[in-house]
């Protein structure tokens, strides 16, 4: 089963120019670069936090606070 053996990615790539991706494979490759939008998402949201974070740490330090 296909599953069980996954392929590199630059295999995927290879069989995908020469026209040879079975239908598993593609599902394998979208699941992959979904799973990657999805890191990418959680970092974003993260590195937005900190910035708010670091914000109204400036603002307090400024004394804005009160």
């Amino acid at each position: 089963m296909e599953l069980l053996h996954p392929k590199a990615l630059s295999e995927i790539e290879q069989e995908k120019q020469a026209g040879q991706l079975p239908l598993l494979t593609l599902g394998q490759e979208v699941a992959l670069q979904k799973i990657e939008l999805a890191q990418k998402d959680y970092l974003i949201q993260a590195f937005g936090r900190e910035i708010a974070t670091l914000k109204f740490e400036l603002i307090q330090l400024k004394g804005g606070g009160a």
